[in-house]
């Protein structure tokens, strides 16, 4: 493949595994009723907005540059996602868990960002991706 067709593999990516979210969320709606949907949507909603506010507050102290990083926002909102999939979807775990370290590959291929990047920003970001979500699905079960 060309790297612009590598380059729409990478544009498509985040887009994909949120329409299998949604689709997911829609299903857990279903069987376990509105509340637990709604509960984990507020989780996905949360954990964005947070990998929001680290890269605002990146891009306001230079945190990542200053090692000579750059926070990866690819890696994070793509994150959000696979955090869900690891709390909610068992069966899905493994093939998203998989996805993500395609797309990392990917992004380090096409030099959107570096395996510095991408690790720092997932060290970063996911225990609170996942304590947030985790969280929302224990809620619900109450």
């Amino acid at each position: 493949m060309t790297f612009e067709q590598w380059a729409f593999v990478a544009d498509i990516y985040t887009p994909m595994i949120v329409i299998i979210c949604v689709i997911s969320m829609v299903q857990l709606g279903r069987e376990q009723g509105m509340r637990s949907g709604l509960f984990a949507l507020s989780g996905v909603l949360l954990s964005t907005a947070f990998i929001y506010a680290v890269m605002f507050f990146d891009n306001a102290l230079g945190i990542w540059p200053a090692f000579n990083l750059d926070y990866s926002t690819h890696t994070a909102i793509a994150l959000v996602f696979i955090g869900y999939f690891l709390v909610y979807t068992p069966k899905l775990r493994g093939g998203m868990v998989l996805s993500m370290v395609g797309y990392a590959a990917l992004m380090m291929y096409q030099k959107y960002h570096t395996l510095s990047d991408i690790i720092t920003t997932t060290a970063c970001v996911m225990p609170v991706i996942l304590l947030c979500q985790y969280k929302f699905a224990v809620i619900a079960k109450r």
